[in-house]
């Protein structure tokens, strides 16, 4: 009885559970000279809370090669941010521990996006 209940009912939220909004896919890796600029799709932080927590999936990984002293910017629309960890230090390519998801932290207010966890490793070489 209790299977066919519900097949007639609409079911207002098919997808509850399923979407992960907070997700965000890391959809390209750009390595410059001055920085890497890991780029978020298009209008990522538009709808989203003005301070708060967010996902980025790391699906390609940072080239090998890459100066790991270069700081890390975080890009969507052309427009980046560096991304910092505590005492406002940037996050280098040597803090990163590889492609997964890393949790990140943003400030709407003060344009911040600090690295909370997910990998991080400690910087063996000392800042310049």
């Amino acid at each position: 009885m209790w299977p066919n209940f519900f097949t007639g009912l609409p079911f207002l939220f098919p997808s509850l559970g399923r979407i992960n909004y907070n997700t965000l896919p890391v959809t390209n890796v750009t390595v410059g000279t001055e920085a890497v600029t890991l780029e978020l799709p298009n209008h990522a932080f538009r709808n989203r809370d003005y301070v708060g927590g967010f996902y980025i999936d790391l699906r390609t990984a940072i080239p090998t090669g890459t100066s790991a002293t270069l700081p890390i910017l975080i890009g969507t629309n052309g427009d980046t941010r560096p991304l910092v960890t505590y005492n406002n230090e940037p996050v280098r390519v040597e803090n990163l521990a590889g492609t997964g998801i890393y949790l990140l932290h943003y400030n709407k207010y003060t344009n911040q996006v600090f690295l909370v966890s997910g990998g991080y490793k400690a910087t063996t070489t000392p800042s310049a």
